[in-house]
């Protein structure tokens, strides 16, 4: 990528700068706050349609340099064969018509490298060397290690994302598994353990007790109904014949007054017999008759008559009645009456106890067939008996097919458990294949050597003190194992520069661009500036942009083209110092 032109106007700090790029390399400088930064910032942004200095693209015209009142600001980069990228930010436009590289904001920011994730990193790899992690050939890898068809199938999908998500995916299943196993054993997973593992057996089924028992609990239920039924029908008898014993007591008493009322009834109708004829006698002598006396009518007219033995009394003119006969009449009626009443109830008292006494006999003809009690206890003791033996039948019979449960479920927890062990085995190599240091080490070294190699290279050609690497796990080390985050400054710019020239040479980009150069002494500057040259010499960079703080612009050889910057301007003089 040859960058030709880079005009910058209302760019933050940056009023106005128009740079031509006459050599392979351009070393940009001025003072502080003179507007580098925001120029190399614009670039950037122009570039790639992103900026840090700023989140919402609706803040973009914040970004303007609002001298005289200016209001638009742009930068627009002119490369390889009059192509453009310019970026508005006073209508928040970008304008690129020609797609760059992915890696590209890693040769314009060379410090990305360093910041990024492991993932980040390895993804940038796969970018370089044209591979994908969600390709047939991951798949087929993960095929020539052995791993289950089927579960391969099913990591696929993640593999789109990245490995690390497919290895993610891989590692959860394994804890599944492993969650599964402890479920059906009730034990902690271990390699050694779930390897042959098999549920505890219980004791031996003997299927000939078992039909012995069976038999036996039809007999005994057989016997247990009839001699309930049996123990229905005795208790029904025998509380007939309590019954009917409480009966016979009642009905006892009753006809225990047989005789008091047969005596009383006998009275009472010999006072009914007197007191009706001394009611009729003082009726007579009431109406002025006497006892004995006979009515009768004369045979000529007709008329009434009395004879009271001694001669005829016509009824209706002759007869005088007795007063006190007739005040007692009603007295000795009552008495009658109340006598009769008497008489009726005894009657009837008389029916009772006769029919009691009948009753009774009855019901003790019917008392002789009634069971005696012992019977029925003894009935009630062998039931308990056989409820007993049945109940260690049944007993004995649960046993029996909890053991045959057991043993069936033991077989199936025997089987479920390999199943969960297996599984787990084949999401684990899964796991271990897509894990940083598998497939995905494999795959990249296709992309990381040539990157370690290139860095090799630089690491001489600067003169650098030791070696610089990325590791297959992403780590920036120098040779001596130190993090590239512990490194300094000028350090870790040395380094961010080689592996950005890498990443611009393995990708064919030639172009990087690197800022506050002033960071390194002047014997590191020298080294840097001859590295620089002797890439563009053997043709190995297109472009290479350098920013540094300066105290003026410095006298370079004709590879290089130096830009002064002061106060958001190119000044006009550097052009002379330059050619």
């Amino acid at each position: 990528m040859k960058i030709n032109k880079i005009s910058s106007f209302g760019n933050v700090a940056v009023r106005n700068a128009e740079i031509n790029l006459r050599a392979p390399i351009a070393l940009i400088c001025g003072s502080n706050r003179a507007g580098k930064t925001s120029l190399r910032n614009g670039i950037i942004h122009a570039l790639t349609g992103k900026t840090d200095t700023v989140s919402l693209k609706k803040d973009w015209p914040l970004l303007i340099n609002k001298h005289d009142n200016n209001l638009i600001g742009y930068t627009l980069v002119n490369f390889d064969d009059d192509k453009t990228a310019c970026i508005n930010l006073h209508n928040g436009v970008h304008e690129l018509k020609t797609p760059l590289h992915s890696a590209l904001p890693y040769v314009l920011n060379p410090s990305l490298f360093g910041s990024i994730t492991p993932d980040e990193r390895r993804s940038l790899l796969f970018d370089l060397g044209n591979l994908r992690s969600d390709g047939s050939e991951v798949k087929q890898k993960l095929l020539d290690r052995g791993c289950d068809p089927a579960k391969v199938d099913q990591v696929l999908p993640f593999l789109k994302s990245s490995f690390d998500s497919a290895a993610k995916h891989a590692e959860e299943n394994v804890k599944q598994a492993r969650a599964n196993w402890k479920a059906v054993t009730g034990e902690i997973y271990g390699d050694k353990k779930a390897e042959g593992w098999k549920a505890p057996q219980p004791p031996a089924i003997d299927n000939v007790s078992k039909e012995e028992v069976s038999d036996y609990l039809l007999k005994i239920d057989a016997e247990l109904d009839a001699a309930n039924q049996e123990l229905g029908k005795l208790q029904a008898q025998f509380n007939g014949a309590a019954a009917r014993n409480a009966e016979i007591v009642r009905l006892r008493t009753e006809h225990e007054k047989f005789d008091r009322i047969r005596t009383k009834l006998d009275k009472d109708r010999q006072e009914v017999a007197m007191w009706m004829v001394k009611v009729d006698d003082t009726r007579l002598i009431a109406n002025g008759s006497k006892p004995g006396a006979i009515s009768c009518s004369c045979p000529s007219c007709g008329t009434e008559l009395v004879f009271d033995g001694e001669k005829l009394i016509e009824r209706g003119g002759d007869l005088h009645g007795d007063e006190d006969a007739a005040m007692n009449l009603k007295t000795y009626e009552a008495t009658l009456e109340l006598l009769k009443k008497s008489v009726a109830s005894g009657e009837r008292d008389l029916v009772t106890a006769t029919a009691a006494g009948e009753r009774i006999a009855v019901m003790e003809a019917e008392n002789k067939s009634a069971p005696d009690e012992q019977a029925l206890v003894a009935l009630k003791a062998n039931i308990e008996v056989m409820k007993t033996s049945r109940k260690d039948a049944k007993t004995k019979l649960d046993e029996i097919e909890r053991n045959v449960r057991l043993a069936s479920e033991a077989e199936a927890k025997t089987k479920k458990a390999a199943e969960h062990h297996v599984s787990l085995q084949e999401w684990d190599k899964i796991a271990s294949a897509l894990a940083p240091n598998g497939i995905p080490s494999e795959m990249l070294s296709a992309s990381l050597d040539p990157i370690n190699k290139r860095i090799t290279e630089s690491v001489k050609r600067l003169g650098f003190y030791g070696d610089v690497f990325i590791t297959p796990d992403m780590t920036i080390l120098e040779d001596d194992c130190k993090l590239y985050s512990l490194s300094s400054k000028a350090t870790r710019l040395l380094i961010d520069s080689m592996i950005a020239e890498a990443i611009s040479h393995v990708s064919g980009i030639k172009f990087f661009m690197v800022d506050e150069f002033d960071l390194l002494d002047m014997q590191s500057r020298s080294n840097y500036l001859n590295w620089l040259i002797e890439l563009a010499e053997k043709n190995e960079i297109d472009t290479a942009i350098i920013f540094g703080t300066l105290k003026q612009p410095p006298k370079l050889p004709p590879q290089f083209s130096v830009h002064w910057l002061q106060d958001g301007v190119i000044a006009g003089h550097v052009a002379e110092v330059a050619a």
